[in-house]
């Protein structure tokens, strides 16, 4: 049995159905299932900020994906689940940590989820180190519709971005056989958020601009969307780092990462 957290999410909702492709068994913890409507799984109530509500759900699992909330809040969390996961008896955890933790000087991003690794033992873990998410452009997506602009700090700065898919894909091979250790991974492409606009232009077919924001219009715009400042100067912080592409995603499934012009294309309908 495997118990899968975020089962709605970004990363989730794929690895579900991939799992349940290959035959495993499948349980999804989630605080609300009416939001679970596929076919196949186990549906267990909890909630990983309420470790007392996990022993239920993790009874009978063996292998389990554990993925939360970016936040201050991350080390007791994991915590919590790795002490429940322990007593039921879990013998491997993937969880989905950042490629912050990587890089130098180590941003509050990287601290976090390095609290979030030391928070998982007991049982053995692979750490999944994924670069900037290709979704992470969805916060264009209004604007875009609305006035065929793309407001973006750093427009220039550079990234691998990676699609959600892909970190599932990886996933899923990790739980299915029993893969111990770090996996960086990474998109296909290094690319800019102006090139990453052009690619989004392309595929509706009309031109977007891109507005460029200073940092402090960014700073608060993310705040306006109900970021905290400390986050938001986060986000700020990682678009000026350098680069990492990897072959990771190549090497665990056998096949190459899936484009940014790919995610765009099966998105399409929030851009419009």
């Amino acid at each position: 049995m495997i118990l899968v957290t975020g089962a709605t999410g970004n990363i989730g909702s794929h690895l579900v159905a991939m799992l349940l492709a290959t035959g495993q068994r499948v349980r999804v913890l989630t605080r609300d299932p009416a939001r679970i409507a596929t076919p196949g799984v186990e549906i267990a109530v909890g909630d990983l900020a309420h470790p007392a509500t996990l022993a239920p759900a993790l009874a009978g699992v063996d292998r389990a994906f554990f993925v939360t909330q970016v936040g201050q809040g991350i080390e007791p969390i994991a915590g919590g689940f790795a002490e429940a996961a322990r007593a039921a008896g879990v013998r491997h955890v993937v969880a989905v940590s950042s490629g912050a933790i990587e890089m130098v000087p180590q941003p509050l991003r990287g601290r976090w989820h390095a609290d979030l690794e030391v928070a998982l033992t007991g049982f053995a873990t692979t750490f999944l180190r994924p670069d900037n998410f290709m979704s992470n452009t969805r916060r264009w997506a209004p604007v875009i519709r609305e006035r065929s602009t793309a407001p973006v700090p750093y427009p220039d700065g550079k990234s691998v971005p990676i699609d959600p898919y892909d970190i599932a894909a990886v996933a899923c091979t990790a739980l299915v056989e029993e893969r111990d250790g770090v996996l960086t991974l990474s998109g296909p492409q290094v690319m800019s958020p102006r090139e990453q606009v052009a690619a989004i232009a392309a595929e509706l077919g009309r031109r977007i601009e891109v507005v460029d924001l200073t940092p402090d219009q960014a700073r608060a715009g993310y705040m306006r969307a109900g970021m905290s400042e400390q986050l938001a100067n986060e986000i700020l912080e990682l678009m000026n780092r350098p680069p990492r592409p990897t072959t990771t995603v190549r090497d665990v499934t056998g096949r190459e990462p899936r484009t940014y012009a790919t995610w765009v294309r099966e998105h399409r309908a929030e851009f419009a």
